[in-house]
């Protein structure tokens, strides 16, 4: 609450001036302790380790934020290439939340204005351009960022008002809407697309913020909890481009005319309901993840004293539902998930789950799925297979799959992130297969995040469909991945030199290769690891699957030692 006067002083001096301030201040601090300031405040303590896209998501949950927008509508929003967005800003921080959600399922490389009260949630700042406010007006040093955004072909989120919507003569209306989103838009060459936001605040805020401004904005965080249950809907328009030679002022009417104007037809029975994901599972008591852990199988010990188990689950045990809540937390927190309460499916039941299991702490660390695919086909055929579900298996591909177990699902809770959790994981599998010589391959679904910007997926699909494909009509995705233009190229670069570059590529773009795709490719001489398919997943926050096949003959002797000892490996 502290950092907020702070903020609003810096903000709205002329309120805190004299005899006026000696009523402002006292206001304020009431206004905010009623507006539940505390719970954003929990919330915010809670939630900072989500960076990103990962934020946005819980913040709709916390908040049960929903919008609506004509699907259709989005096919507006261009996938790439520079792009200025202006909005009306009616309800407040939802606004944001609910824009940054919706073209963020177009691209990933979106950044939107805030102003410095929005511009001090940390988790947001990947996402965020400030532009820092004094005295109701935009420093111009701060607007280089916005400028330099557009440079790089990147979208840019505006509010020209800069502030939420106030009561008018003529209803619900931005106030005077700022010049610079015209400036940028000319001096870039960026088209403007106009995005009407279609929401209210209560009559208490109105009232409010006409008698003290404020205690309006103080009372926003009140009016996000009112909105629950209530969708606020986003009508988009047409890419305006506002040509060099016009005159500002009336290109600046031009947009905002155009923008009222939008949802005036009616489309709501186009509209699609969007909201936050579901609100995660509250946790099972560990008193009844410790029982379910006792029936467990083990596979072995680490030196740190964690244990590695093979556990089977009904699809009511206790410790099968605290694994689903785990990897849905863990998935959100770089970008995927399913957005359910708990990651589980009917395949769970049927499947084996390596657990790596914290006893001192009496936490689970992290887990892995796994199907021995001879048992599945006996019992079900290829439906039996989660993988089956995203992918088409060849004829041929069946003779592979029948020697192999399916791996996937695997994850380590983000408070072990920086231990050796997954490398105990591998450790499991190695024990697993020590025990079933029988099993030749390796196979399942590695997950590359949409949260990824687009270049980077791109990227990393071309860097391994070239360097690690298999043989061609194995397999097919059933949504095969599509590149937006060409494949990115790396020449005639073997696949040492191409990796160099494509970790410099992925730095510069503030990501890294995921951990599962270079331990997989890292476990095998060259040839022995295979990517058959690639293609996204609706299910799974749109995240790009390949399909990976490791072939066991061919595991570095290093990688032998360390996870297979020799006695398991196939001969």
């Amino acid at each position: 609450m502290q950092e907020l006067e702070q903020r609003l002083q810096q903000r709205f001096p002329d309120w805190f001036h004299g005899r006026r301030g000696q009523l402002a201040r006292p206001l304020l601090r009431s206004v905010g302790r009623w507006s539940r300031l505390d719970q954003i405040e929990a919330f915010l303590q809670r939630s900072s380790g989500l960076r990103g896209f990962g934020f946005v998501a819980a913040g709709l949950e916390f908040i049960d934020g929903q919008y609506q927008v004509d699907p259709a509508a989005l096919a507006k929003i261009p996938a790439s290439g520079r792009l200025l967005i202006v909005a009306n800003h009616p309800s407040g921080a939802l606004d944001a939340l609910a824009l940054l959600d919706a073209v963020g399922r177009i691209r990933r490389d979106v950044r939107i204005v805030a102003n410095d009260l929005l511009g001090a949630i940390a988790p947001l700042q990947d996402l965020l351009l400030p532009v820092r406010i004094l005295g109701g007006k935009a420093q111009r040093g701060s607007l280089h960022a916005v400028e330099e955004a557009l440079a790089a072909e990147q979208c840019v989120i505006v509010f020209p008002a800069g502030e939420v919507s106030r009561l008018s003569l003529r209803g619900i209306r931005d106030g005077r809407w700022q010049r610079g989103f015209v400036r940028f838009a000319r001096a870039a060459g960026a088209p403007v697309l106009p995005v009407r936001v279609e929401a209210r605040n209560s009559a208490l805020f109105y009232g409010a913020s006409t008698l003290f401004k404020p205690a309006g904005t103080a009372l926003l965080a009140r009016e996000m909890f009112t909105r629950r249950g209530r969708p606020l809907r986003l009508s988009i328009g047409e890419p305006m481009q506002l040509g060099k030679g016009g005159d500002p002022g009336a290109q600046l009417l031009a947009v905002r005319r155009a923008l009222y104007a939008l949802g005036r037809n009616g489309v709501a029975g186009n509209a699609a309901a969007f909201a936050g994901p579901e609100p995660l599972a509250s946790p099972v008591p560990p008193s009844q993840v410790a029982a379910g852990i006792a029936t467990a199988t083990q596979l072995g010990q680490t030196a740190d004293g964690k244990q590695i188990l093979l556990a089977t689950c009904t699809a009511d045990s206790p410790l099968l539902l605290e694994l689903g809540r785990l990897r849905e937390l863990t998935f959100r927190q770089v970008g995927e998930g399913t957005g359910r309460s708990r990651d589980l499916d009917d395949y769970d039941p049927q499947y084996e789950h390596i657990v790596i299991w914290d006893a001192a702490a009496q936490r689970i660390a992290g887990a892995y799925r796994i199907m021995r695919a001879a048992q599945a086909l006996a019992r079900h055929g290829l439906s039996g297979l989660y993988s089956a579900s995203l992918f088409r298996y060849s004829d041929d591909a069946i003779t592979h799959i029948a020697e192999g177990l399916e791996l996937g699902r695997s994850f380590v809770v983000p408070d072990y992130w920086g231990s050796r959790s997954l490398d105990y994981l591998w450790q499991g599998i190695g024990a697993y297969l020590q025990c079933r010589p029988g099993i030749r391959y390796l196979f399942g679904a590695v997950s590359i995040s949409a949260a990824l910007p687009r270049d980077a997926r791109e990227q990393l699909v071309a860097y391994y469909q070239r360097y690690y494909s298999g043989t061609a009509g194995l397999a097919e995705s059933n949504r095969p991945f599509q590149y937006f233009a060409a494949p990115p190229s790396f020449g005639e670069l073997d696949a040492g030199a191409a990796f160099d570059v494509l970790k410099a590529n992925l730095a510069a773009l503030g990501t890294g290769v995921p951990t599962l795709y270079r331990q997989y490719t890292d476990l095998c001489e060259p040839g022995g690891a295979r990517f058959l398919a690639f293609g996204v997943d609706p299910d799974f926050s749109d995240s790009i699957d390949g399909l990976i096949e490791v072939d066991l003959c061919a595991i570095r002797p290093n990688k032998r030692k360390r996870y297979l000892r020799d006695a398991g490996a196939p001969a």
